[in-house]
């Protein structure tokens, strides 16, 4: 009795258990891809909204909050106080949405003595949810 045994090959349990964790290690990749391109996403509307927020703020910093020759007080028409809760609901003259985003700027203007707080807050789209805000200071300088 002479039996040709070959151990040549794999068996179809082998075969069944290597599918499974190949399989298994598959899905880990694609859940793994997955997290990374929202956290991807996430990263780009911050940096943006980031961007937008201090592009708001640079423009409201160059306006005009001096002193003439005289002493006499200089100030922007768009630096004068805003009215309370600008930074919480929209605000007619200090909210805007830039062109080509989805975003919407809000900014508030505080005055103590010859000083004044400018912060500005960006949120995501029609939703409250504030991606980035930003705030600073500017005296009134002395000739």
């Amino acid at each position: 009795m002479n039996r040709a045994e070959s151990s040549s090959g794999f068996s179809l349990i082998e075969v069944m258990v290597a599918s499974a964790i190949l399989g298994c290690a598959v899905l880990s990749v694609a859940q793994l891809v997955a997290t990374s391109t929202s956290a991807t996403r996430g990263a780009r509307d911050v940096s943006e909204a980031t961007f937008l927020a201090w592009q708001k703020l640079d423009e409201l910093r160059s306006m005009a909050y001096a002193f003439d020759d005289a002493g006499v007080p200089i100030t922007d028409a768009s630096l004068q106080p805003s009215p309370a809760g600008t930074l919480n609901r929209d605000t007619d003259g200090y909210m805007d949405a830039p062109a080509g985003t989805s975003y919407r700027r809000r900014w508030a203007v505080d005055t103590e003595a010859d000083v004044v707080i400018l912060r500005v807050r960006v949120l995501a789209g029609s939703r409250e949810r504030e991606l980035a805000g930003v705030a600073t200071l500017k005296a009134r300088r002395r000739p």
